[in-house]
């Protein structure tokens, strides 16, 4: 098993918060380029595929004037930090449908968005958020990253996303906001995502991502979104994230149709490949395109490290904690997000921000994924707010004081 393949089994195998993007639309793909792998041994066609499935379409790039942003670009850290274009919410109950032909009671945490200072947010991070702008046409859709700023751990994206007669490719609702975001549909023959590296690469590194879509603002016919990303690993010092957009031969639904269903088949039936002409067909007329998003280099992080004590990484947007120091956790429970009680960020001033809290279902993040890599194991979290790194007196995670001198 190769490494990049198993990071993304290991990945994809956790009980972690990803979105549908990463977590539906990847994984089907996975697991069906999966099964052929094991049919046929042939693990180039994997990566191919694999490739396919996690990238995007070569289309036109519309240049829009510098001026023209600069004019717009003072909201900018209201669309990803602020709160006039979210709603903050109360803890929600809820009945879900636990597909046993009954309900289960489910309770949201509460998330509270605040207010951003422009000139303080341009102070902090506004010499890492992109200049200008990056417009894709893509078919009936237009595309358009308003804003992007990253970090080692994670980033912040701000885009429209628009269609004459009506948004086709995202959906979005009230209930997509408080839960796992806007999803993809299988109505549309595109999707775009945020890596960094390609599938078949060692250093592989995609982006999870919580997408809420302001409601108010939004119409039918144009969605204004701000995504909340993570790494699957942490970037390294010069790794630049790409908006990669695949375009594929069908809409999603036709292209699922493809593939064979081999249950009670034979290992040697299965290994038909007149079986998978048609998918195979399909897949080699898929089309991408990289885009690189930013060449303004990532927000600068500090670290905290006490040694077997605790260590944790943090900037403005974000911060990651190796669960496995200091928080008494065997091996097994620090991979598991569910054993992040209690996150909180005090300030000089006496004021804090808690992040999250589980027992009093608190989660003000844009984000959370918790996953092992780079020797530990990692507790993501993108901030929904931007966070004054010179003004904290010392950051809780559980029962663990991280002082910050």
């Amino acid at each position: 098993m190769s490494g990049t393949k198993k990071r993304m089994n290991d990945i994809l195998s956790q009980d972690i918060q990803v979105s549908d993007v990463v977590n539906q639309r990847l994984k089907d793909t996975y697991e069906i380029l999966e099964r052929r792998q094991e049919i046929t041994g042939k693990r180039h066609s994997y990566k191919k595929s694999l490739r396919a499935a996690a990238a995007v379409a070569a289309v036109v790039c519309l240049a829009v004037p510098s001026a023209v942003y600069a004019s717009v670009k003072a909201g900018v850290f209201d669309g990803m930090f602020g709160n006039t274009t979210k709603k903050s919410w109360d803890i929600i109950h809820k009945e879900v449908d636990n597909g046993k032909g009954g309900t289960t009671a489910v309770d949201i945490p509460s998330k509270e968005f605040v207010p951003v200072d422009e000139s303080k947010a341009d102070g902090q991070i506004g010499q890492w958020v992109m200049d200008e702008p990056i417009v894709k046409q893509i078919g009936e859709h237009t595309l358009t990253i308003e804003s992007f700023v990253y970090d080692s751990s994670g980033a912040v994206m701000c885009y429209t996303l628009g269609r004459k007669g009506g948004v086709t490719a995202l959906k979005a609702d009230e209930s997509t906001n408080v839960a796992k975001g806007a999803v993809f549909t299988d109505e549309v023959d595109f999707r775009f995502s945020v890596q960094f590296g390609t599938p078949q690469d060692e250093e592989f590194i995609f982006a999870g991502d919580n997408t809420y879509v302001d409601l108010e603002k939004s119409t039918d016919e144009l969605f204004y979104c701000t995504s909340y990303m993570l790494w699957s690993d942490n970037l390294k010092e010069g790794d630049v994230p790409q908006l990669v957009i695949t375009k594929y031969p069908d809409t999603l639904k036709e292209i699922y149709k493809l593939s064979p269903d081999t249950t009670g088949m034979t290992k040697e039936e299965a290994k038909d490949e007149s079986l998978w002409k048609e998918y195979n067909e399909a897949m080699a007329k898929v089309e991408t395109e990289t885009i690189d998003l930013s060449d303004k280099g990532q927000i600068p992080v500090k670290t905290i490290d006490m040694g077997e004590k605790g260590r944790l990484v943090y900037s403005p947007i974000s911060i990651r904690v190796d669960m496995s120091k200091g928080m008494g956790l065997s091996e097994e429970e620090a991979l598991d997000p569910c054993y992040m009680k209690h996150m909180e960020i005090k300030y000089k001033d006496g004021s804090s921000y808690v992040v999250s809290d589980s027992e009093e279902l608190i989660e003000n993040s844009g984000y959370v994924l918790g996953l092992a890599g780079q020797a530990g194991a990692w507790y993501k979290t993108v901030f929904n707010r931007l966070v004054d790194t010179d003004e904290i007196a010392e950051i809780i995670v559980n029962d663990v004081s991280f002082p910050v001198e």
